[in-house]
């Protein structure tokens, strides 16, 4: 039985969740987008606590006589609202245009944390290489076969010959 190489097996485990991290913040950097552009305040009642963690809640609100659900965490930006309990009501922010999406918090900017963004991409980019063409230069190499080979080699020639 042939074994997996140790670097599609890093990138498998390291990867998958990074693509995901990264397609997530994709999605609330679009729903960020929205809610800056065209966001309007209204009332959501709490229904559950997320066991999610970072504080979130489940709610509904209602626009235009149609009712939507959404999840966030409180709005610690308003002091009212930061320890809304379940069938308590909280400040909602949704995108005119696209009603179904919410926050309980009015965002700051699009994209937060732009520099764990930009590594992580770039981490992504190299575990791609790496499972696409192992033998790139841009491949990460993780062999051990290669530390102990760098081991054995002295680091200056010179110094061996004197």
């Amino acid at each position: 039985m042939r074994s997996i190489p140790t670097r599609f097996a890093f990138a498998v485990i390291i990867g998958i969740p990074l693509a995901y991290f990264l397609i997530s913040a994709a999605h609330w950097s679009w729903v960020n987008y929205w809610l800056l552009k065209d966001g309007q305040p209204g009332a959501a009642i709490v229904t559950k606590e997320l066991w999610s963690g970072h504080d979130a809640v489940g709610y509904k609100y209602s626009v235009n006589q149609k009712e939507y659900t959404g999840r966030s965490i409180r709005n610690w930006q308003e002091p009212k609202y930061s320890n809304v309990k379940i069938g308590d009501e909280s400040i909602v922010y949704f995108s005119a245009s696209h009603p179904w999406l919410s926050l309980l918090y009015k965002p700051r900017t699009v994209v937060e944390g732009w520099p764990v963004l930009i590594i992580a991409a770039i981490l992504e980019i190299f575990i791609i290489v790496t499972v696409v063409n192992p033998k790139s230069k841009w491949a990460l190499d993780l062999s051990e076969k290669k530390k102990i080979d760098s081991a054995k080699t002295p680091l200056n020639s010179s110094a061996t010959k004197n």
